[in-house]
């Protein structure tokens, strides 16, 4: 199975540029309690963004640490070029992380001696609406931002990000999520796990679409569950690229195989925690399933035991999905090719269940006990010389 074809825009790295800002400590005044995990997810974000993998020149990098005022912030932010003829800015990133503040329905970004009362909170830290309206002076051909705090569904107010590919940690008033202890946001843990371990079946570049549509499944099914990200596209800003994949071109491979099951896996048990598209999760889940199967029976063989259990999590996806009679059909093919080509090798026994499982719902009249179906032998050629 291959990735889509859909062509990516990957910005000239000559040309992009990105401001990383990161609040974690508060003094006084502030009422807000410190978050070094803030700190630590900047750091680590900026560090993906000029790493091997990454589209930036660490001298187009700006990192505000800690600011203390509004001003620290947006002086970083490249404005309009000044000289005749200086080329505009293909790409202009903003990553914030820290806490969010919630005014009256709009989103403001902790500075380090912000107070949370109301009348105070757009004076003492920055707003969003600020960063976008000095972002669209830019010019920049593309303008994203990700912001990772609670509140940052409220982004999506401001009216100078009209013009700004938005990616929030947040949806629906949620609170972002960091495990106390943690070293980093669990927003952008999952992130930067996603840069790092790539998507084998994908193009050879992340997109922001791309990104957005795994995070969704990644961040309400982690260990410590967080909120669903949101994301606003720009016209065609989805295909933007932000990093390069770090997996291109090992779908087929047991490292890339194992992949793209973990991710299916994922889905499988968000269809599981949320009633609202579960239907969807499933079949897509499915869908990714069909493939990963596929792609193993290509590289390897129908009866090699990876393949067989990728089979094996097909068939019982197809049931979950609601298609008891298909499934059964598969889990059957693959409990005869397991007993007849590797009945030593582990995962027969979880595959007999599964069959057993869905033959008792198929509509087929197969029992549980009817012995698994076994491929027709071959005839054998007549080597008697009789016509």
């Amino acid at each position: 199975m291959t990735g889509d074809t859909w062509a990516l825009r990957v910005p000239e790295r000559a040309r992009s540029r990105a401001v990383v800002v990161g609040t974690a400590s508060h003094e006084h005044p502030s009422d807000l309690p410190p978050m070094d995990q803030a700190m630590a997810s900047a750091e680590a974000f900026r560090d993906a963004l000029v790493g091997p993998y990454g589209l930036f020149d660490p001298a187009l990098v700006h990192r505000g640490w800690e600011p203390a005022s509004q001003e620290d912030v947006l002086r970083l932010i490249p404005a309009a070029p000044e000289a005749p003829g200086e080329p505009r800015l293909d790409l202009l990133l903003f990553y914030y992380a820290g806490h969010g503040l919630d005014e009256q329905g709009r989103l403001c970004l902790a500075l380090r001696g912000s107070r949370d009362r109301d009348g105070l909170r757009e004076r003492t830290a920055l707003p969003a609406e600020d960063v976008f309206a000095a972002m669209s002076r830019s010019r920049a051909r593309h303008k994203v931002a990700i912001l990772d705090c609670c509140f940052a569904d409220r982004a999506f107010n401001a009216p100078s990000a009209a013009g700004v590919h938005l990616l929030t940690a947040t949806t629906s008033r949620q609170k972002a999520r960091f495990t106390p202890g943690g070293r980093l946001t669990g927003f952008t843990a999952e992130l930067l796990a996603l840069l790092a371990e790539g998507v084998p079946e994908g193009p050879d570049h992340l997109d922001l679409a791309t990104v957005h549509r795994r995070l969704s499944v990644l961040l309400p099914t982690a260990g410590d569950p967080r909120p669903l990200p949101d994301q606003r596209t720009v016209g065609s800003s989805g295909d933007l690229a932000l990093a390069r994949n770090p997996a291109f071109g090992t779908a087929g491979t047991v490292e890339g195989l194992a992949v793209r099951s973990r991710f299916v896996l994922r889905l499988r048990r968000l269809a599981r925690l949320r009633r609202t598209d579960a239907g969807t999760h499933r079949e897509q889940a499915v869908r990714l399933a069909a493939g990963l199967a596929a792609d193993a029976e290509r590289e390897f063989s129908r009866t090699d035991p990876v393949t067989l259990a990728y089979r094996h999590l097909h068939g019982s996806l197809t049931g979950e999905a609601g298609d008891a009679d298909t499934a059964f059909k598969l889990l059957d093919e693959v409990v005869a090719d397991w007993r007849a080509h590797a009945p030593d090798t582990p995962g027969l026994a979880g595959a007999e269940r599964a069959r057993a499982e869905w033959a008792g719902r198929a509509g087929s009249g197969r029992s549980a006990d009817t012995p698994a179906a076994r491929p027709a032998p071959k005839p054998r050629p007549d080597l008697s010389g009789r016509s």
